[in-house]
């Protein structure tokens, strides 16, 4: 029998660092990055936490666990001069029904260049940008003392160029309260869909990127969390990612998460250890009703990049 459970294990651990053959086939693909420092801090291993207003980029049902109204603002400066960031209401109805609004956007402009018939580079001509935004709607109810379930409708506008696309996706989540109540339980089905509009007049239809994941929060004590996501995106394999908050000083939290699907960023370099590491504080100025999280996340011998989120609670 532990021969069995250490080989299950085993397999469950080589899946995770596997590389599907329909990896990155995909369209759509801002409908995957999700915006929280405090979530990227640690990981983005958010799916059994969910609970602040982040809760409706990760997993609906954790709305449920906020008890008053919260307004969050994220900013993030990726790669190359892109700029991303996102905004979010909740608030709850009642003690069985909560209900979030969000957007998120990025934007970025490059030089046009341009080549002969042969691939020949001929110089630039201007600039060309793109941009995608995402507006949606999530709602989540209590069902039982063990059980709350969530869901999101989002709408993505995307241009690149001249061309535009458009389409609509749907998330379905629940959290489940365990036997053990320091651990909690959270599934989420996220971006199943469908396009509404095409880049070209020959209608060529996108596959959103839809995935599954489920995860873990442990938490033995006020102060400590402990999170673990598996991610299932049905054209990747498996990947896993841990996160840590521990609650240093009343004012202060420290952070810290590991993503497994780092590969691709280590490329010999003198970055390529930190490769999926991420780290973050957040600072609770309780005078103010504000929550300040900052995260640092390494994409390997690609750099840093940083993110920061204002939280205010009404």
């Amino acid at each position: 029998m532990k021969f069995k459970i250490i080989l299950f294990i085993l397999l469950v651990s080589a899946s995770i660092f596997a590389i599907n053959d329909n990896a990155g086939t995909s369209g759509f693909t801002f409908f995957k990055v999700n915006y929280s420092a405090r979530a990227a801090a640690m990981g983005n291993a958010f799916t059994g936490l969910s609970n602040d207003a982040s809760a409706v980029f990760f997993n609906p049902a954790g709305l449920i666990q906020l008890k008053s109204p919260q307004a969050s603002v994220t900013y993030m400066s990726y790669f190359d001069g892109v700029q991303c960031g996102s905004a979010v209401y909740t608030f709850p109805k009642d003690d069985k029904t909560s209900f979030g609004f969000f957007a998120k956007g990025l934007t970025a402009k490059e030089d046009r260049t341009l080549a002969d018939e042969n691939g020949q580079y001929l110089g630039t001509d201007g600039t060309f940008g793109m941009s995608d935004i995402i507006f949606g709607i999530s709602a989540a109810r209590y069902v039982i003392d063990i059980l709350d379930i969530g869901f999101s409708v989002k709408y993505l506008h995307e241009n690149l160029d001249d061309r535009t696309g458009s389409a609509i996706a749907f998330d379905a989540g629940i959290m489940h309260q365990t036997t053990n109540e320091n651990l909690k339980f959270g599934i989420v089905f996220r971006n199943f869909g469908w396009q509404l509009s095409y880049y070209t007049e020959s209608k060529y239809e996108e596959k959103l990127p839809q995935l599954v994941t489920a995860g873990f929060s442990y938490h033995p004590d006020e102060k400590f969390y402990a999170t673990l996501d598996i991610y299932k995106p049905l054209d990747f394999d498996f990947s896993g990612r841990i996160g840590l908050e521990y609650n240093i000083h009343k004012m202060l939290d420290l952070r810290a998460g590991y993503k497994s699907n780092a590969g691709d960023w280590k490329t010999g370099g003198e970055n390529e250890f930190f490769s999926g590491m991420s780290f973050g504080t957040g600072f609770n100025l309780f005078k103010y009703n504000l929550k300040i999280d900052y995260a640092i996340i390494s994409y390997g011998d690609l750099g840093f990049v940083n993110q920061v989120t204002v939280n205010y609670l009404f």
